[in-house]
C-alpha cells in the first residue's frame, strides 16, 4: 500500500511538470518506472516531452524509483509496465526465477565515476571508510564492488556499503561527511568535482563493455501485449532522433528532470549521454557478457546463462525492417 502510494504521488509530481497537454486523446496508458534522477532516462523523457508516445496512440507516464531494485519489484507486481533497470539487476531477477527481460540498451556503457570525499587521495584510503550506492543488486552496487575488488579492497569488509538513495541524495552524502565514497552519474560527478570532490576512477574510460542501463519489462507482457510494446519502443526511437538533432529540446528535457538550472551541468551531460544513444537501441551483448561471467563468480546459475537469455531483440528487429528508422531520420 506505501509503495502505490509513493507511486501515485511522484505521478502526480510528474503529471505536473509534464509540457504535453493531458487531454490528448489516448487508447493506451503506460506507467514505466524509472530508476533515479538521471539523465540516462532522457530517451523516455524526450519521447514523452516531444509527444512521440501520444503520437503512437500511447499516454506514457513516468515514476521516478530509488534503484532497480525498487522498480524491478513495481514491475513484477503489476504496479508499471516498464522499467528502466541495470543489466546487473536484471539478470539477477531472471537467474531468480522471475519474468523479466531487456527490450532496448538507453546506456550501453558505464557512465559513473568514484567520487570521494577531499581528504581521501588513493583507492587505498577507502579502506575503513564508507561509500554510498542506491540499492543492493543495482548498477552502481555492482560496479563500486567490481572496483574495490580489481583494486584489493573487500567489499562490505574493508569498505562498509551503504544504501544511501539516489544520484542527489549519494552527492549530499558524500559532501556533507556521512559517507566518504559513492559512484555517480557524469552529471552528479560533474557537479561533485565542481564542489571541489575528487574522483577516483572514471568508469567510461576504462575499456568496459558494460550494459549499465535498459528497458526492462516482462515477457508475459511482450507476448500479450506485442504492438503496444512495439509502439513504446517507436516513440522512444523517436524522441531519441530528435534528441540527437535539437540540442535546445535536449537541454530542455535534462534540465527538467534533473531539477537543475546550471547551464554548464546540462550541457555537459547531454554531450556525454545523447551521442552515445543508438538510433536503434539494442542492449550491449558483449556487456551483458560481461555482468554474467562476473556474476557467475558468485552465482553457478549464470555460468550456462548466454546473454540473449535475457534480451528481447525482436522487437527492435521488426521495427528496423519495417522502414520505421528511415522513416524518421528523413533518409
Amino acid at each position: 500500500m506505501r509503495t502505490k502510494l509513493k507511486l501515485i504521488a511522484l505521478l502526480v509530481w510528474l503529471a505536473i511538470l509534464s509540457p504535453v497537454a493531458a487531454s490528448a486523446q489516448t487508447s493506451r496508458s503506460l506507467y514505466v518506472g524509472l530508476v533515479s534522477i538521471t539523465p540516462s532516462n532522457t530517451p523516455v523523457l524526450a519521447g514523452v516531452d516531444g509527444g512521440y508516445f501520444k503520437k503512437q496512440g500511447l499516454e506514457v507516464k513516468p515514476l521516478v524509483l530509488s534503484g532497480s531494485s525498487t522498480a524491478l519489484a513495481a514491475m513484477l507486481s503489476g504496479e508499471v509496465q516498464m522499467i528502466s533497470i541495470a543489466g546487473s539487476g536484471l539478470i539477477n531477477a531472471s537467474l531468480a526465477g522471475r519474468d523479466a527481460v531487456m527490450m532496448a540498451g538507453t546506456v550501453n556503457f558505464a557512465p559513473y565515476e568514484l567520487i570521494v570525499s577531499k581528504e581521501i587521495k588513493r583507492l587505498e584510503d577507502l579502506k575503513g571508510k564508507r561509500l554510498g550506492i542506491a540499492r543492493f543488486g543495482g548498477s552502481a552496487d555492482f560496479l563500486a564492488r567490481w572496483g574495490l575488488e580489481k583494486n584489493g579492497l573487500r567489499p562490505g569488509k574493508d569498505v562498509v556499503i551503504l544504501q544511501t538513495g539516489g544520484n542527489p541524495e549519494r552527492l549530499a552524502a558524500v559532501s556533507q561527511g556521512a559517507i566518504q565514497a559513492t559512484l555517480l552519474e557524469q552529471a552528479f560527478a560533474h557537479q561533485a568535482k565542481k564542489m571541489g570532490l575528487r574522483s577516483l576512477m572514471d568508469y567510461s574510460t576504462i575499456g568496459l563493455d558494460y550494459q549499465h542501463q535498459g528497458m526492462g519489462t516482462t515477457k508475459s507482457f511482450i507476448e500479450k501485449n506485442h504492438e503496444v510494446a512495439l509502439r513504446f519502443l517507436k516513440g522512444m526511437m523517436e524522441g531519441i532522433q530528435r534528441l540527437k538533432n535539437d540540442r535546445a529540446f535536449g537541454f530542455k528535457v535534462i534540465e527538467r528532470h534533473l531539477r537543475i538550472s546550471d547551464a554548464d551541468v546540462i550541457q555537459s551531460a547531454y554531450d556525454y549521454y545523447v551521442p552515445k544513444i543508438d538510433a536503434v537501441p539494442y542492449a550491449n551483448l558483449k556487456g551483458m557478457k560481461f555482468l554474467l561471467d562476473t556474476i557467475a563468480e558468485s552465482n553457478p546459475k549464470a555460468k550456462k546463462a548466454k546473454p540473449e537469455d535475457f534480451v528481447n531483440t525482436s522487437l527492435l528487429q521488426e521495427i528496423e525492417s519495417s522502414g520505421f528508422v528511415k522513416q524518421i531520420s528523413g533518409r
